[in-house]
């Protein structure tokens, strides 16, 4: 008991000093596996219970007198009692289904990245945490974003931008491998925050996204990412 304690105790204090986003997915994903447990307890349970009304005696009196008690007098049939069992399994499945398609992106904010020739912008009206990456408009402006991938897989990555001069574009590295680029159409103003989704390969635990702005003429303020 005093080592469970001990475990649970150093888990919680966080000893890996993992990013709040990958905190809050492990959660979701650790509430997902407890419902699963829960569904595989509820079948073992049901494999159970039929198992022990196959092996159940006949009645002792209808062994006796030979005659089969009136029906109404009988207890509930093995398919009814099964079929009871299975409604809770049934609904927790459903649950389980519900939330893993639910499950919402792990969000990162630009602002939190690092960057060159660039700034950091507070106060923003409409952007995540009121905060946001701006002046990307040099050749040599970038912000680089941490993101975790559970497993190497190909992704969709969206990026939240605003771009209130005009058309922009950016140049999106993954890696320092390979590079797209991402078309960002006008927005109203710079508070006007608009989605552009790109779907990307990204390597089992994290990646770096690296934003540039390209040689065009207007450029893009950024929001944040999310992973989906």
């Amino acid at each position: 008991m005093v080592l469970v304690v001990s475990l649970l105790v150093w888990f919680l204090v966080d000893p890996l000093r993992l990013p709040g986003d990958v905190l809050e997915g492990l959660n979701r994903r650790a509430s997902v596996i407890g419902m699963f447990t829960g569904a595989a307890g509820l079948v073992v349970s049901m494999l159970g219970l039929r198992a022990q009304l196959r092996s159940r005696p006949a009645d002792d009196d209808a062994s006796i007198s030979g005659t089969p008690e009136p029906a109404h007098a009988r207890g509930p049939r093995p398919r009814t009692i099964l079929l009871i069992a299975a409604v809770p399994a049934v609904v927790v499945t459903t649950l389980i289904v519900l939330a893993v398609v639910s499950e919402r992106p792990v969000r990162y904010e630009a602002e939190d990245g690092t960057y060159h020739n660039a700034r950091r912008l507070y106060n923003i009206d409409g952007a995540s945490n009121n905060a946001s990456m701006g002046y990307l408009n040099h050749p040599d402006s970038w912000v680089e974003i941490k993101v975790y991938a559970p497993r190497a897989d190909t992704y969709t990555v969206n990026v939240r931008y605003s771009a209130a001069d005009g058309n922009a574009r950016q140049y999106l590295t993954v890696n320092g491998s390979y590079k797209v680029v991402l078309h960002y159409p006008g927005s109203d103003t710079w508070t006007s925050w608009s989605d552009a989704p790109v779907r990307l390969k990204l390597d089992h635990k994290w990646n770096t996204l690296r934003f540039q702005h390209d040689d065009g003429l207007f450029a893009a303020e950024l929001d944040y990412v999310e992973i989906s």
